[in-house]
């Protein structure tokens, strides 16, 4: 399904979201990190995602262009993604831009980046010799957490956010699309893996709704499998690529966060 060259006039209101050309992008104010600084491994301008979420502001997945990898050959090279970090970095430090976050994620997932562990190290690298205090984080589906390579880098990095935004398969493929091969119980076995998780969870309405009393068990069960040091829930804030999704009230939203904070015993904020 090809990206919307426009939003639809449902989403009026909505921040559209243009996708980053360059290997940073930012630093931009954020609901949760305060002024983040983006680091995008994926081909400039392109979207290459294991899921086609109906929710995600980057536009839909191209589907054939993922599944025949091509895409893989635009990726920047481990040589400019140094170079970008370093110039980019040292950059901002003269302008006195230091950003309070240092978020991998880019234009899908960053996790598919065929050298992401060498990868994580340059910017850990560069966030040392430039931003010492600045912490760094991954903004993951969890997809390629089945690779030994790619949990060491997330392990690396100060935090690792994880996508879950259904306890059941059904209602995950409905919100997702996984492009790849993905079980739910396969996510939870591999983020036992990880040192610690943050879950990251997008809840909607309208022409799929994942705020159902079913859902939601179905949700919590799956987070007390999976024990995340923090719980984070959010709905539509930027352009979505699908017709029809609404924006759940903030209250709805906060309720959510309860049950998890209670269930869990452990922070679930709203943003």
């Amino acid at each position: 399904m090809p990206a919307l060259a426009k939003p639809l006039p449902e989403y009026a209101g909505l921040k559209p979201w243009k996708l980053p050309e360059g290997i940073l992008y930012g630093p931009f104010p954020t609901r949760r990190k305060g002024r983040a600084l983006g680091v995008n491994l994926l081909p400039p301008g392109d979207k290459a995602c294991t899921f086609n979420c109906v929710y995600c502001q980057c536009g839909w997945t191209p589907v054939e262009v993922f599944r025949s990898g091509e895409w893989k050959a635009k990726c920047p090279s481990l040589e400019d993604v140094r170079r970008g970090i370093e110039e980019g970095f040292a950059g901002l430090l003269a302008e006195g831009n230091a950003p309070d976050a240092i978020v991998v994620s880019g234009n899908g997932e960053p996790t598919l980046y065929p050298q992401f562990e060498e990868a994580v190290d340059l910017v850990l690298a560069g966030r040392d010799q430039w931003f010492p205090k600045t912490r760094t984080m991954v903004l993951t589906a969890g997809t390629e957490l089945g690779r030994a390579d790619i949990r060491r880098a997330c392990d690396r990095l100060d935090e690792r956010c994880v996508k879950l935004d259904a306890g059941d398969a059904k209602t995950l493929k409905r919100i997702d699309i996984p492009l790849v091969p993905f079980t739910l119980d396969g996510l939870v076995k591999n983020c036992a893996k990880l040192r610690d998780v943050t879950i990251q969870s997008f809840f909607t309405q309208g022409a799929v709704d994942n705020t159902t009393e079913a859902a939601i068990v179905a949700w919590l069960d799956r987070l007390d499998e999976i024990q995340p040091v923090e719980v984070q829930v959010y709905s539509l804030d930027r352009v979505p690529p699908a017709k029809g999704l609404k924006k759940v009230a903030r209250a709805e939203l906060e309720a959510i966060a309860a049950r998890a904070a209670q269930r869990l015993v452990v922070p679930a904020q709203v943003f």
